[in-house]
């Protein structure tokens, strides 16, 4: 140092920690640094230390506030998209929930009547979270409420969907989503899958998975056509449609609580109703995840047939 001319190092510290150095050449007149000049700059050093570390604490306060206020968009975004009540059928008992995690994501689903013998579920998982992802399933619920009064195939319909999507997406934000219509007179149900979670369809002793359909939305325009496959609803069936959040979950020990214990609760709670269902999950996803915070949405919608 001294051959660079540096006569004096003085070190700038907070909390006992050096976050910085003052380096000092020759005094004017050749005169030295007695201790009342080096206290004198060491002292203003660390006033100095202490007002950019406020600074930075004040910034970072600043982003933070921005970011709740962000999710706070984001949830009156989402809530506001849900349905707030769902139509009521003679033949199909439907109960459906959405449990927001503290970091809001792009969970949506609707069950929207088109007439007294017509009406569409639906289900996704936009990835991502906060004001984008919502903002991702505002579109969504948008693009089906016109879509699905236009009496379209329902694969054509889903191709039309992925399609405005991936127009209006940036990229590496991608969407899994399953509907369906149920005509009523016939209790038939007509899906397609877009890369979603398989819904499970409880039959007696048998699980049977929804899996027809084609790619998630979002990541190219439609190039092979979506499939579509019609299922004969029985009495006493159960639908449940459910996002990542469910199988997902984790513990504390980070297990995932599977779509093997999502099958087996489903199956032993399918003799009562569908809100009975749907709360009876819920409450063994809380216990198994017991103490451990809520990292996803948690959203299903539960049908059964009377």
């Amino acid at each position: 140092m001294l051959e660079l001319g540096i006569e004096l190092i003085v070190p700038m510290q907070l909390q006992r920690k050096t976050r910085g150095i003052i380096l000092l050449g020759n005094r004017a007149g050749n005169r030295g640094f007695n201790n009342s000049d080096i206290e004198y700059i060491y002292s203003v050093g660390n006033l100095a230390i202490i007002s950019l570390e406020n600074n930075r604490l004040f910034l970072e306060a600043l982003e933070k506030q921005k970011m709740e206020e962000d999710l706070l968009i984001a949830r009156d975004i989402q809530r506001n998209l849900l349905p707030s009540t769902l139509p009521e059928y003679e033949k199909y008992d439907i109960a459906a929930l959405n449990v927001s995690s503290k970091q809001v994501g792009g969970d949506y689903y609707d069950v929207i009547p088109i007439n007294d013998e017509k009406f569409y579920i639906a289900i996704a998982d936009v990835a991502g979270k906060g004001v984008p992802a919502s903002l991702m399933m505002a579109n969504i619920q948008a693009f089906l409420q016109v879509i699905c009064r236009q009496n379209m195939k329902i694969e054509d319909a889903t191709a039309m969907i992925n399609d405005l999507v991936t127009a209006n997406s940036s990229e590496g934000r991608f969407i899994t989503f399953f509907w369906g219509f149920i005509n009523t007179k016939t209790d038939i149900l007509t899906y397609v899958n877009a890369g979603h979670n398989p819904p499970y369809l409880l039959r007696g002793d048998k699980i049977i998975k929804l899996t027809q359909g084609g790619m998630i939305f979002g990541v190219m325009k439609t190039f092979v056509p979506y499939i579509f496959e019609d299922v004969k609803l029985q009495k006493d069936d159960v639908l449940i449609l459910y996002t990542d959040g469910v199988s997902e979950a984790l513990n504390l020990q980070f297990e995932e609580y599977s779509e093997l214990r999502l099958e087996r609760i489903g199956k032993s709670l399918m003799h009562k109703s569908a809100n009975e269902i749907l709360n009876g999950i819920k409450e063994d996803v809380q216990i198994f995840t017991q103490g451990n915070l809520q990292s996803d949405d948690i959203t299903m919608i539960v049908l059964k047939v009377r």
